[in-house]
């Protein structure tokens, strides 16, 4: 497996990234602890956030200090439907101790890797 093909599985799509800052805004973290806990760039992050805050999927609390991230309704009804596809995909999806991704057959016998 070439080092570009590693690389672009290890990469996070958008979609994922979107999961993880809803469940990390179920406690209302700050722009820095979403940096932190989500591994972002400052640049991504801001993107991301003001994408959520625009889609009203968060909203923005004026704490003491900097501005805290919360999960609207519709943002932890959006959370609680990103949480069933990832349940139905867990037995699809089989990550390995290597970078590759298997997946299950529909016999559920054999796994396909990539």
């Amino acid at each position: 497996m070439c080092p570009t093909a590693v690389t672009s599985q290890l990469r996070r799509d958008a979609t994922r990234v979107i999961f993880e800052i809803l469940i990390l805004s179920k406690s209302g973290p700050s722009k820095t602890h979403i940096i932190f806990k989500a591994n972002l760039s400052f640049r991504l992050a801001e993107k991301y956030v003001h994408f959520l805050v625009e889609k009203k999927l968060l909203r923005e609390e004026e704490l003491p200090g900097p501005k805290h991230y919360f999960l609207t309704e519709r943002g932890e009804r959006f959370l609680r439907l990103l949480e069933e596809v990832e349940k139905e995909l867990a037995d699809f999806f089989v990550k390995g101790v290597s970078t590759e991704t298997r997946f299950r057959s529909p016999d559920e016998r054999t796994i396909v890797t990539y």
